[in-house]
């Protein structure tokens, strides 16, 4: 069963710190981290504890958009 995050308004790309995406995420600390530890090279260290635009496009291009369902499960 896939899980659907409600979200009250659209995501917005914008800079996010790992506590902001987390939370939109619907995700706990530590799935986040993993997530990021695989795309670390790609994805550069957040500047200032911002991911920037571009980081979080990378983010949302491996993982999806918060709260829409890409592939549900049959």
């Amino acid at each position: 069963m896939t899980k659907v995050i409600q979200m009250a308004r659209p995501f917005v790309l914008r800079p996010y710190s790992k506590k902001e995406l987390r939370t939109i995420m619907g995700i706990s600390k530590h799935v986040l981290n993993t997530w990021l530890k695989v795309i670390e090279s790609e994805l550069g260290v957040p500047i200032a504890g911002l991911y920037s635009v571009k980081q979080v496009q990378i983010i949302i291009e491996h993982y999806g958009v918060p709260g829409q369902v890409l592939n549900e499960a049959a």
